[in-house]
């Protein structure tokens, strides 16, 4: 596996369902839709869930901003900041 981002936020938006944001200092493997990415909380919980949209920014820092749009498969309590998100090689 290899590491996306941190978890910097999570959000519900109607149309969407939840949202992940956070930085990541390169976009080397950034999901497409219908990939299936880990999510490892800080309680070590691994959570397989499929990625609906993606979208991509610069960060004022020249990180990439990174938004990861799951559906409705998940709810956003189950994702608690701080949790790390992974692909699947």
């Amino acid at each position: 596996m290899e590491k996306v981002m941190d978890v910097e936020d999570v959000f519900e938006s109607k149309e969407y369902g939840t949202i992940i944001v956070g930085l990541s200092p390169v976009l080397s493997s950034v999901n497409k839709i219908g990939d299936t990415i880990v999510v490892r909380t800080p309680e070590h919980k691994e959570l397989g869930l499929k990625v609906v949209s993606v979208q991509v920014s610069n960060s004022p820092t020249d990180k990439k901003m990174v938004g990861i749009c799951l559906g409705n498969s998940i709810k956003p309590i189950d994702i608690p900041l701080g949790s790390v998100v992974y692909t699947i090689s």
